[in-house]
């Protein structure tokens, strides 16, 4: 019978690349809102940001986010499919709509 997982197990290169320094995935970041990030300790220009517009520190965002937090909590506890959805975002969706 043929390993179907084989290759992957001889996959080496992420390891290497994580030993010599050049792996530039999942860096531990000490802070990362708004443009810049911190890296040991050091500014840095967040280029893989999806915050376009800078709303993720704007204090509105923010103080609704905390609102919701409040009277939702901080999750479902598992997927939709099988807890259900919760009623914030059907009210935000006929709020936009």
């Amino acid at each position: 019978m043929v390993d179907i997982f084989e290759k992957c197990q001889g996959f080496t290169a992420a390891k290497e690349a994580i030993a010599a320094g050049f792996y530039p995935y999942f860096l531990p970041l000490s802070g990362s809102e708004g443009n810049e990030a911190i890296y040991q300790g050091r500014r840095l220009i967040m280029c893989g940001s999806n915050n376009y517009l800078g709303l993720t520190t704007h204090p509105k965002v923010r103080e609704a986010a905390e609102a919701a937090i409040r009277e939702y909590g901080t999750s479902c506890t598992g997927s939709r499919f099988l807890n259900g959805t919760l009623e914030m975002p059907r009210a935000a969706g006929a709020r936009a709509g």
